[in-house]
């Protein structure tokens, strides 16, 4: 056990390096994945050993991606943000894939595949945004409708296409979605959308197994320069002030729609950082995924 990737000398630097807590669940789920595949009855001792192995590493996860999920939505005290980041990977990408590793921050970005097979250094920042354990992956379509909504949302059966091509392509896990240009969610039982152009194919998706997403409140930025325009305590205070009285699409929850081109300064000033840094002053307000928004 000597060579185990939670021996006892990696378990005590965990707090202090981010880049082995990433190393060690890229291990956890490399042994698991071997268990599953090993179905030699000739190596009966080494499943065993395998199997007891990641058991003893999977008790370590909690401690070594610094991942809590609160599902306790029951307790009115507390306040979920939901950071999603759309349109990935572009520039800027790397930046927020450096705040978040650093700042141990749960968000949820929504990428297009096609921009991910747009050139090596795209493909790059996906890859990153994968190995991330503070990062969900979700599903932005695989063309972002070329930025022709009306021509995209008057054919549903190819919105869903678009949207199964993406999920192929990026192998993503979960069957989460967020139309491009569409402020439109569906969530079980629950609908709600910004017009009629593109109602018909989210309720297709949603027929299909997918949950919509949209968001309550847009940090909103400039076409050009990507800068964004609200200040952060413009941001701060609108955040604030949604949770307290109730304004989002969900009591005590708020969904905040960001744009990865955003951030292209580096962690240490950007704008990203900022703004975490001045909603953490909150105790009560917890960062989560997307995938852990109430379903009622």
């Amino acid at each position: 056990m000597s060579n185990s990737p939670v021996d006892k000398g990696a378990v005590q630097i965990l707090g202090n390096d981010v880049k082995i807590r990433t190393k060690m669940l890229q291990h956890c789920r490399f042994w698991r994945k071997l268990i599953l595949n090993n179905d030699n009855p000739s190596n009966s001792n080494l499943s065993l050993r395998l199997i007891l192995l990641f058991i003893v590493a999977s008790s370590f996860l909690p401690e070594i991606t610094g991942i809590k999920h609160s599902n306790d939505h029951r307790n009115a005290s507390l306040k979920y943000i939901y950071l999603t980041f759309d349109d990935g990977p572009l520039n800027g990408s790397e930046n927020i894939d450096s705040v978040i590793l650093a700042e141990h921050l749960k968000i949820s970005v929504f990428l297009i595949g096609e921009q991910a097979e747009e050139s090596k250094r795209l493909g790059s920042y996906y890859k990153l945004y994968e190995q991330n354990p503070f990062v969900e992956v979700y599903n932005h379509t695989y063309t972002h409708a070329n930025d022709k909504y009306a021509l995209f949302y008057s054919n549903p059966p190819y919105v869903l296409a678009d949207v199964q091509k993406n999920e192929r392509l990026l192998n993503l896990r979960y069957k989460i979605v967020r139309l491009p240009g569409r402020n439109s969610w569906r969530i079980n039982d629950r609908k709600k959308d910004d017009g009629m152009i593109g109602s018909a194919a989210a309720d297709l998706l949603a027929k299909n197994g997918y949950k919509l997403y949209g968001w309550d409140i847009e940090w909103q930025h400039h076409s050009r320069s990507g800068a964004p325009v609200q200040s952060v305590d413009v941001m701060v205070k609108e955040i604030e002030s949604r949770l307290e009285n109730g304004s989002t699409f969900t009591k005590n929850h708020i969904v905040v729609l960001i744009h990865d081109e955003m951030f292209q300064k580096k962690w240490e000033e950007s704008e990203l950082k900022q703004l975490i840094d001045k909603l953490r002053t909150h105790e009560n307000y917890v960062f989560e995924h997307i995938r852990y928004y109430p379903d009622e």
